[in-house]
């Protein structure tokens, strides 16, 4: 037996907003992230230096990709996988709601990293 997925919902336009305040939500998150003052580089030892490195690097690829996000509602193609067009379930964006791909995109980009 051959499973078809069951076709995505329409956004209704309570959902988009719904979306869209947590996606400036998770914004303001990832400005403060990045803006809060650093420890001064001497007091850190390598390791925390590192480890402080990766968050903001994490903080400002986060950042880019709800910026995306932001951007496709503005232009009217929020929902839709950037890459096949495929609309994307209501169920995927409330748990991700910067996602730009749809799953079957998004495992295949995962499995060429």
């Amino acid at each position: 037996m051959i499973h078809t997925p069951a076709a995505p919902i329409t956004l209704s336009g309570d959902q988009l907003e719904m979306l869209h305040d947590m996606l400036e939500e998770q914004r303001r998150f990832r400005i403060d992230q990045l803006t809060e003052p650093a420890p001064e580089p001497w007091t850190m030892t390598e390791v925390e230096l590192e480890i402080r490195e990766t968050i903001l690097r994490g903080a400002q690829l986060a950042l880019a990709d709800v910026e995306s996000a932001l951007d496709r509602m503005r232009l009217g193609t929020y929902g839709t996988c950037v890459h096949c067009g495929t609309r994307l379930p209501s169920e995927r964006l409330e748990v991700v709601p910067q996602a730009a791909l749809c799953m079957a995109c998004q495992q295949r980009a995962d499995a060429h990293r």
